[in-house]
């Protein structure tokens, strides 16, 4: 093997090596804080994306880069659990149609539009489940008179534990 066929195999291996570790790290497998790391290590309200499709909520936190869209974000459908007595922050949307996020037993209603976002603030300081309905911006109740998510506000331990079982 001449000198010029170990340096290109040494570079392949090291290009090889490097894209490895930086993909492994970006995964979070290699720093290990990722898996235990939980949107209640912090002291601030508790940011949710909720996007309105086919006629249901789905779900997601931002990872430990506190950023939306990210590899390490983590996504829920049509349940979503809260820790008790914490801020929430609800940056609604949605991905088709104009829906109305209603959580009734408080009152709770904000709009949801494609291509928009709006805020809704929301704290449960009881342990207990909400339904999440649609008003029918159509006029057409019987259309749209499903649940389309419910909210389970619980321990932090308790949420704790079902975040971390997020796939």
């Amino acid at each position: 093997m001449t000198l010029k066929t170990l340096r290109k195999l040494l570079l392949v291996f090291g290009l090889i090596f490097g894209v490895t570790f930086v993909s492994l790290w970006q995964l979070g497998v290699l720093r290990g804080s990722a898996a235990a790391w939980s949107p209640t290590a912090l002291d601030t309200p508790i940011l949710v994306e909720v996007v309105g499709e086919d006629f249901f909520w789905r779900f997601r936190f931002p990872g430990p880069d506190r950023e939306f869209n990210t590899i390490d974000d983590a996504s829920v459908e049509k349940e979503l659990h809260l820790p008790s007595g914490r801020d929430v922050v609800f940056l609604i949307t949605s991905a088709d149609y104009v829906y109305t996020m209603t959580i009734p037993d408080l009152g709770l209603r904000q709009i949801a539009v494609p291509e928009l976002s709006f805020p809704l603030n929301f704290r449960g300081d009881e342990e207990r489940s909400y339904v999440i309905t649609t008003d029918p911006l159509c006029g057409v109740r019987l259309l749209h008179d499903d649940d389309m998510g419910k909210i389970i506000v619980q321990s932090e331990s308790a949420f704790d534990s079902w975040y971390r079982g997020i796939p």
